[in-house]
């Protein structure tokens, strides 16, 4: 907090944490605080904040507060703070999925709407940036990325964003706007993450505090590919030992307000070393050609920074430019091997998605028991009460749930993991809907369902998730009631809530590798034909059919592309690596010709991780191409333990410490 600081709000301030700590700082510092406001979309919450902080008590004067209870993406909650801008916006963004504020069948989506009105209502010059990203951010995004765009726009020129969020903030897709927006519209300064076991035990993910000075009106009309230079920011890690119990750097920092202390450390252009902190320049001009390389097809990026080939040929940060490899990977790389060519996985003609997510799996998922010519018995999941019914073959497809099934891939006969695929079943009572429209289109129409399958799906129609009166039915829940629609151009029959969508490539990849690793990921090849994989793995797949899916194996499972998605992932609070698409679609391999594709597929047949021998001869396919042409196996063998450690020694960092 700088000494000009007089205003300050929290867009969502919850029980007014963040504006308590604010006023705090400011006690400690000698600031003089003229307004401390925030909105809270629920009441009693918004009582409670609001008496916290008519509690302040200091050696100034309490500045004037005032708390809205509404929500605040409705443009007459952000209408009535007391200001348009502010000197500081601190906030914790709620991250609530996507679903969850989706109505009218997804086709209303107020909290965009809300915003862009907003918006919209500002005089700023700017506010077209925010516009076009507001109504170009995915429809996938979590309440996050709106929060973000909302508190950014209510920082003055000049001042301060503070953002409390997860680590996953920029490795996620749909995030990529507010990179963009961060890197445009402002100066990105501090990043400040804690490491294991994490300041915030029960957090899921680790946690990251992002401050960030807004540009004035002419810097940020200027794009980024128009940029000569971006500059850097500070990137620090705070481990748990630098606290003292009372503040999260109190020993690194002893004596009176360690807080402030360690802001003043940080904002130094180059950091001493100090007790259990690590402080590194994180290049923003590498954060753009990251981002631009990504996010370079977006309808956003397009028309904020123009096509590639309209970029000035002067520009260092262009869009053409390669995402630069991961920071933790390039002291292992040998000089030589800078002049490889690398491409990113999308590049080299492979693509990367998320496995099956059906809604409920409590309900779409099931147990093949037994089976027959004619019919396969299944049980139902413990919701049900294990039930056993039986359902015609082509009702169930195999799929993969778990990691602990993943040995049971290569045994056809021991995965027993089916999933109900009704898209050609209907009830009974549902049946003359689809008739119709099939008689109208001249279509085959859908069987109608064997009684004990109907049952089943009649009883989960009726089932109440949490056991309560008013608890919501399978049907009802976001992620299935979008199942169902009626008959239109192109479809045969209408669908209904308990038929799933048509499976995709990504649904049934050639190789995937799980979401959450507690070691160093490790990835597998599919069956042939491949059965569907569930939303607990990141799915990989080819859809010019270069890569078989052995191939695909051998390359993801090579000592430099287990490195690259140690280094790309994201370590959640338990010490566990996050392997998403969006991870997996940054990693970087070599060019490797046909012939060297082939060896990759001979050499990743094994079921497993591969014995030494495999592990060598794919490690010199890759290795070898990473390190430019005819390498000797010495320098091979001395860069695959150099990967290979370095592998480890990230793993282990993510990793829970004993206290």
């Amino acid at each position: 907090m700088s000494k000009e600081t007089a205003t300050v709000v929290d867009p969502m301030a919850g029980h007014g944490d963040l504006l308590d700590a604010a006023w705090d700082a400011a006690e400690q510092r000698g600031i003089r605080l003229q307004r401390l406001d925030g909105i809270e979309i629920d009441r009693p919450t918004a009582r409670a904040c609001k008496t916290r902080l008519a509690g302040l008590e200091g050696q100034t004067k309490p500045p004037q507060r005032r708390i809205i209870a509404g929500d605040a993406f409705t443009p007459a909650s952000v209408a009535a703070l007391p200001r348009k801008t502010y000197d500081l916006v601190i906030t914790n963004p709620p991250y609530v999925r996507y679903q969850a504020r989706r109505t009218d069948g997804g086709k209303l989506d107020a909290v965009r709407t809300g915003l862009a009105k907003t918006i919209a209502a500002q005089s700023e010059p700017s506010r077209h940036i925010w516009r076009t990203l507001i109504e170009g951010y995915s429809g996938l995004a979590d309440l996050a990325v709106p929060a973000w765009l909302l508190a950014a726009s209510l920082v003055r020129h000049g001042g301060t964003l503070a953002i409390v969020a997860p680590a996953t903030w920029r490795s996620r897709e749909y995030a990529d706007t507010i990179r963009y927006l961060l890197l445009r519209c402002f100066k990105l300064e501090l990043v400040v993450e804690d490491t294991q076991p994490g300041w915030f035990s029960n957090a899921l993910v680790r946690t990251h505090l992002i401050v960030a000075r807004r540009l004035n009106s002419e810097e940020a009309a200027l794009s980024l590919s128009q940029r000569r230079s971006l500059g850097s920011a500070q990137w620090l890690q705070v481990a748990p030992q630098a606290s003292d119990g009372e503040s999260l750097v109190g020993a690194a920092f002893p004596g009176m307000h360690p807080e402030a202390r360690f802001a003043a450390w940080a904002r130094k252009s180059c950091p001493p070393p100090v007790q259990s902190t690590r402080a590194r320049s994180f290049s923003l001009r590498e954060e753009w050609a990251s981002l631009a390389s990504r996010a370079k097809r977006r309808s956003w990026q397009r028309k904020l920074e123009g096509t590639p080939d309209k970029t000035p040929l002067f520009s260092s940060t262009s869009a053409s430019v390669q995402p630069p490899l991961p920071e933790a990977l390039r002291d292992v790389l040998p000089s030589g091997a800078s002049s490889v060519p690398l491409v990113t996985l999308p590049e080299a003609g492979i693509q990367a998605g998320q496995g099956l997510r059906t809604g409920c799996n409590r309900f779409f998922y099931v147990t093949a028991r037994a089976s027959s010519h004619s019919s396969v018995t299944v049980e139902a999941s413990a919701f049900f009460d294990h039930r056993e019914f039986d359902v015609p073959p082509s009702a169930i497809s195999p799929v993969l749930r778990r990691q602990s099934e993943v040995d049971e891939l290569s045994n056809e006969s021991a995965l027993c993991g089916r999933v109900l695929d009704l898209h050609r079943w209907v009830l009974p009572e549902d049946s003359h809907r689809p008739l119709r429209a099939a008689a109208t289109k001249g279509a085959l129409a859908p069987q109608v369902m064997p009684e004990g399958l109907a049952d089943y799906v009649r009883t989960a129609a009726d089932a109440r998730l949490d056991g309560a009166a008013a608890g919501k039915r399978i049907p009802e829940l976001s992620a299935v009631k979008t199942n169902a629609r009626e008959a239109r151009n192109g479809h045969d029959w209408p669908r209904f809530w308990y038929m799933l969508p048509p499976f995709m490539p990504r649904h049934t990849p050639a190789a995937f590798v799980p979401r959450v690793n507690h070691d160093v990921p490790l990835a597998q090849a599919n069956r042939d034909p491949a059965i569907l994989i569930d939303a607990n793995f990141s799915t990989i797949w080819a859809p010019n059919g270069q890569w078989p899916r052995f191939a695909l194996k051998a390359l993801l499972n090579s000592a430099w592309c287990k490195a690259s998605m140690e280094a790309l992932g994201t370590p959640l609070g338990g010490g566990a690596l996050k392997l998403e698409a969006a991870h997996l679609r940054q990693l970087q391999v070599p060019h490797l010709p046909t012939n060297a594709i082939h060896k990759l597929d001979r050499a990743g047949r094994r079921a497993g991780p591969y014995p030494p021998g495999v592990q060598e001869t794919i490690d010199g396919i890759v290795v070898g191409a990473l390190l430019g042409e005819s390498p000797n196996s010495k320098s091979v063998s001395l860069m695959v333990q150099a990967l290979s450690d370095r592998a480890q020694e990230l793993a282990a960092s993510r990793r829970k410490k004993p206290k």
